[in-house]
């Protein structure tokens, strides 16, 4: 499904902060529609577990719906949810005390010390991600993942197309710069 224009999302998240509540529902049932299937993609690449990404998700637009109000610019919905369930997801691993602990353990696809570190680099990856800022996080993201192109991540970030080219290329680097450790050294 299309993500629509930034003016056609306003526009939803303008109805469905409307008083009349027929309108505010059916406005943010295409909002969901519309989002979902990208932010449940995004949940499920951070933390591999279907049924606890959908979960989040759910909740992620529950919380969405009931905040609408403190979403400062209408055309960052996606990214406002992105980040409610980036939130959620973090709160959920911190209450389950070290949920992958076992993960490595249990794939039997891969044995012994490569298996080991290649769960250890993806681990520093996922880690350097997230500490990226969202705006890097989402140019990414958009462009690895849900493969779109400088003038959808654009739109997306509210920036002009050269911005977005700007903000992959940052992202990068500041990508690199986290994960050197785990770059082979060259002598």
């Amino acid at each position: 499904m299309s993500d629509g224009s930034q003016a056609e999302t306003s526009a939803l998240v303008k109805s469905a902060r409307s008083g009349d509540k027929k309108v505010a529902r059916e406005a943010y049932t295409v909002l969901v529609n519309r989002y979902q299937e990208g932010v449940y993609a995004y949940i499920l690449g951070r933390c591999r577990d279907p049924e606890k990404a959908q979960e989040v998700v759910q909740d992620a637009f529950i919380t969405a719906y009931t905040t609408l109000d403190k979403l400062e610019k209408a055309e960052s919905y996606r990214s406002w949810v992105i980040g409610i369930a980036l939130n959620l997801l973090r709160r959920r691993k911190k209450e389950i005390a070290n949920p992958d602990l076992l993960e490595g353990a249990t794939d039997s696809r891969e044995a012994g010390l490569a298996g080991l570190a290649n769960q250890e680099t993806l681990e520093a990856v996922r880690a350097a991600v997230d500490d990226l800022p969202e705006n890097y996080r989402t140019a990414l993201q958009m462009h690895y993942f849900d493969k779109q192109r400088g003038r959808a991540i654009g739109a997306e970030l509210g920036v002009s197309e050269g911005a977005v080219h700007m903000i992959l290329l940052r992202a990068r680097k500041a990508l690199a710069e986290k994960l050197k450790a785990f770059a082979p050294e060259s002598d």
